[in-house]
């Protein structure tokens, strides 16, 4: 089973600091690129098993009132897709998780994470693959804190799977405290290496992982070229 996670910032593509800037309107309008940006994306995910998606946009104006989860699945051949949704932006936009899937999609739970500003979710499914795999699809606060306490809540929920995998933008750095915490707690394991993902066109940060537990075995983890977000996709083989 081949896995990937990939922060996708809603199908913008920022491909340099200065289009945060020049891209701005990308924030609120739909435009064309971002159709063509969606079917890259599609083509690129379209050979993993399980994808876990984060900064997809479900629905709002600047998505062309059309949820980008649904997009994306159509194109790439996933048959099985569970979504959340975390924030709104009236008449803008709607922010959320999704979880893409070639094998069916069970005991789905949207998680609201708790923090000091509201936003952040963490999508749980059971991947009913040649062996059941709990995913849970993550996009964490920036600030340490809230980070600690979200990692938390995802620890309870993941606490009872036998084989599972945390995947997602966790905002933080494979050998930070939160993380580092979350790890000790559940017996989860980091790529020792921890690659860069963020800024996807000069990475200094690992902010994406994909983090495997219980009696999961990762190979293949690496990090993707793929640059069509201001983050990398990461991704991972499950053999175990």
């Amino acid at each position: 089973m081949n896995l990937l996670t990939w922060n996708i910032q809603a199908g913008i593509g920022t491909g340099r600091y200065r289009d945060y800037l020049l891209h701005a309107h990308r924030q609120v309008f739909h435009t064309p690129s971002k159709i063509a940006t969606l079917r890259s994306l599609a083509w690129a995910i379209a050979r993993y098993d399980v994808v876990c998606l984060q900064e997809v946009d479900l629905g709002g104006r600047r998505a062309g009132w059309r949820s980008q989860a649904d997009e994306i699945a159509a194109m790439s051949g996933h048959a099985h897709v569970a979504v959340q949704e975390n924030r709104t932006v009236p008449g803008v936009s709607r922010h959320g998780n999704a979880i893409l899937s070639h094998w069916p999609l069970q005991r789905v739970r949207d998680m609201k994470l708790p923090g000091r500003v509201a936003g952040r979710g963490c999508l749980v499914a059971d991947v009913e693959g040649r062996r059941t795999i709990r995913v849970a699809c993550l996009h964490l606060s920036l600030g340490a804190v809230d980070q600690g306490q979200q990692l938390a809540a995802v620890a309870a929920a993941l606490g009872d799977a036998p084989a599972w995998a945390a995947m997602g933008d966790f905002n933080c750095g494979a050998r930070s405290p939160a993380l580092s915490a979350f790890c000790e707690a559940t017996g989860g394991r980091p790529h020792p290496a921890a690659p860069l993902t963020y800024p996807s066109w000069s990475p200094r940060r690992d902010l994406d992982h994909i983090i495997g537990g219980g009696d999961l075995s990762l190979t293949h983890y690496q990090v993707e070229a793929d640059q069509l977000s201001d983050h990398l996709p990461v991704s991972a083989t499950v053999t175990g």
